[in-house]
């Protein structure tokens, strides 16, 4: 009586298990593998009431390719060892396919073997697959991308390089326990420690831009870009005490971006070359008063001495001090056109001072300052008392300002405006060290607006488009910002701003 009480309960507790289960459990006929019982999940993993599926082959609901493989292989498998897991597409009531598993075992007659029935166990695998696939493309993206990617663990003992990597470092495969500190140098090893590292354990991750040095990069340029701190979860961790603390690292090879912009920085100090000449060209009438006016004023004073002396009038050599001063002034200043020009016109490497950008204004106002006259253009120039110093190449800031107010005048040239005016001014704000300078020849169209900065792009009919480009390249190589503020119709604003940095330096750079 117990035994069969303890039977029925048993029995009982199996009839709940598979009513409640998540998973769809279903027997079948060995002969067509016909469904003959489900429980209540089929209807949430295949979409059928269990009358739709009871008497019909289980193969039925499976794709094509999957019924073959089912008939051909899985299920003499089955009859042959008793167990089989396998994976199929199966039919949906809307026509849709859904990836599902199946683990088949088979019940035998105990006394005689007979196969009586097959006992079915199966999930819904789509999401699992689709993580899967995901992380087959991610890995493959890994894998293959021309960025280095090293996976560390907590000691930063490399357990896997993507191809680059080990193509960088050198190395046909990742040997076991493998320290990243044996791939780089000592300074490298230690600034990811000290640095990388320990903001990315803080904070998750570090983003900046490291150089590393090795052996193995022969002369390339090598950069660590970001480092992911990662923490498994406690059931994948192996060991008691095990944090599960692990690191991603990216390195990149910045040597062909390095030569590429020291290219571009060529390529551009070419053009500002051949810019700056083409001004000088057109400013030949200016730069010939401009050195005439000291040399006839030396001229005078030297042929004043010469008839004060052939007159008698000198008696004695103090008398001719006043005129030897001024043609020693006059000859300086002869000098000093002269020397700025040779600034100008010379092809001086790129090199970065601390300046006052209000001195740099000055100096670019008085030397166009006759052409200005010449073009019936007046100046108004507005500076800040204080100075305001940039970390700049002056040749290339006076560049800047010659094609600025090159420009300008070329606008008025264009226009039948009564007064010609400029208006520059220079400032300081919060960090920033602003210029700008704005004329009202008419304005720049709006479709104009935004390419007008481009190459060979001019709002003048004969114009050569380079000016403004040359300006842009110029500013942005110096980190700052060039705008333009225009109504399209009256006036043009051409706006600039630079990072401002300590007055202090412009003395100790001097």
């Amino acid at each position: 009586m117990k035994e069969k009480f303890s039977q029925e309960l048993s029995s009982e507790r199996y009839r709940e298990l598979v009513e409640h289960s998540g998973d769809m459990i279903s027997t079948h006929r060995p002969g067509d593998w016909a469904y003959t019982s489900v429980n209540p999940a089929v209807e949430r993993i295949s979409g059928y009431r269990p009358e739709d599926l009871l008497g019909r082959p289980a193969y039925d609901f499976f794709h094509p390719d999957d019924a073959r493989a089912m008939c051909e292989r899985t299920i003499p498998a089955i009859r042959r060892f008793g167990l089989r897991t396998f994976r199929y597409r199966h039919l949906n009531p809307d026509g849709r396919y859904t990836w599902v598993e199946s683990t088949h075992r088979s019940v035998r007659d105990p006394i005689s073997g007979e196969l009586r029935e097959i006992i079915a166990v199966t999930r819904d695998i789509s999401a699992q697959l689709d993580a899967e696939r995901l992380s087959r493309r991610l890995a493959s993206v890994v894998a293959s991308s021309s960025d280095m990617v090293v996976f560390c663990d907590a000691e930063l003992r490399v357990n896997y390089m993507n191809e680059a990597a080990q193509a960088a470092f050198q190395l046909r495969a990742v040997s076991a326990n493998l320290s990243l500190a044996l791939l780089l140098d000592v300074g490298s090893f230690a600034e990811i420690c000290r640095e990388a590292v320990g903001v990315a354990q803080r904070e998750g991750v570090w983003r900046g831009s490291l150089r590393l040095g090795s052996p193995e990069f022969a002369g390339r340029t090598m950069a660590l870009q970001e480092v992911q701190a990662h923490r498994d979860a406690p059931a994948e961790r192996l060991n008691d005490g095990d944090d599960g603390l692990c690191f991603s690292l990216i390195i990149r090879d910045l040597t062909a971006q390095l030569r590429a912009e020291q290219e571009a920085l060529h390529f551009q100090n070419e053009m500002a070359h051949v810019s700056r000449l083409m001004a000088l060209g057109e400013m030949a009438t200016t730069l010939a008063h401009e050195i005439n006016q000291p040399l006839a004023t030396s001229l005078n004073y030297a042929r004043g001495a010469l008839r004060q002396i052939e007159e008698g009038r000198v008696s004695h050599a103090t008398e001719l001090t006043q005129p030897l001063q001024s043609i020693a002034r006059q000859a300086e200043r002869a000098a000093a056109i002269v020397k700025r020009l040779r600034s100008l016109a010379r092809k001086a490497p790129y090199r970065l001072e601390v300046l006052d950008l209000v001195e740099v204004c000055r100096d670019v106002a008085g030397f166009m300052a006759y052409q200005l006259e010449r073009e019936g253009v007046s100046l108004d120039c507005d500076y800040a008392e204080a100075r305001l110093p940039i970390n700049a190449d002056r040749v290339q800031m006076e560049q800047v300002l010659i094609n600025l107010l090159q420009n300008a005048i070329e606008a008025y040239r264009e226009t039948t405006v009564d007064e010609k005016k400029l208006a520059l001014k220079v400032w300081g704000e919060a960090g920033k060290v602003c210029l700008s300078l704005t004329d009202w020849a008419g304005g720049v169209a709006p479709e104009l607006r935004e390419s007008l900065l481009e190459p060979y792009v001019s709002s003048k009919p004969d114009g050569v488009g380079m000016g403004l480009a040359i300006v842009r390249g110029i500013v942005e190589a110096h980190s700052g910002v060039l705008r333009i503020d225009s109504d399209g119709s009256s006036y043009s604003c051409f706006y600039l701003e630079f990072a401002a940095v300590d007055a202090a330096a412009i003395s100790q750079n001097t």
